[in-house]
């Protein structure tokens, strides 16, 4: 019994010594000391962290504190998303709907979008909406569309991106039957992020 006491204390050590590396990672990042951000984030990556792997996907991306590279800053981004860090997956979704570094793919966009949205990015729920509504990357559904400008403006913070999610949703609620605005109302209400990809 004792030695799987100390197993766990060992492993709530390690697991907090993780998050103070990940911790000190990233803000080494936000002040701009990219020598100190890469050092603490690279062994982290390479263990499996979203959040790290996705710090360093940008820092190769922007040539941040490394040489620019753009081939190992899509490895680690793609790398972070398939892992499901939301603000990776908006990236790469944002890559595909422009073409920057991937190949121009709206279905792709859209799926990376929707894991986000899935998991609660506002950001990523405006996109979906917006895609949903005008059938791009998936077939063209008013209905899903509203539920999901609704949900962006709900989550959105007071501003001009939240105004125009609003300002389209209701531009999609006057094409509606009031059962689709009962039914998409409904939707938005019952509506729960996902935990997993």
């Amino acid at each position: 019994m004792r030695r799987i006491v100390v197993a766990g204390l060992s492993a709530i050590g390690f697991g907090h010594a993780a998050w103070a590396g990940l911790d000190s990672g990233v803000a080494a990042y936000d002040s701009g000391d990219y020598p100190r951000a890469y050092s603490e984030l690279r062994g982290l990556a390479d263990t499996g962290n979203s959040v790290a792997a996705y710090v360093l996907g940008r820092m190769y991306l922007a040539g941040q504190g490394v040489p620019r590279d753009s081939a190992e800053g899509m490895k680690w981004l793609r790398f972070a998303a398939e892992r499901g860090e939301p603000n990776a997956e908006i990236q790469l979704a944002a890559r595909y709907e422009t073409g920057v570094g991937v190949p121009q793919s709206d279905e792709e966009a859209f799926r990376w979008y929707r894991k986000a949205a899935d998991r609660g990015s506002a950001v990523a729920q405006l996109h979906v909406g917006v895609m949903y509504a005008g059938g791009r990357g998936v077939a063209q559904d008013l209905v899903k569309g509203h539920v999901w400008l609704n949900l962006a403006t709900a989550s959105l913070p007071p501003g001009t991106i939240r105004n125009s999610a609003a300002w389209l949703r209701d531009s999609i609620t006057v094409q509606l039957t009031p059962e689709q605005v009962v039914e998409a109302h409904r939707l938005a209400r019952d509506w729960k992020p996902a935990t997993s990809n």
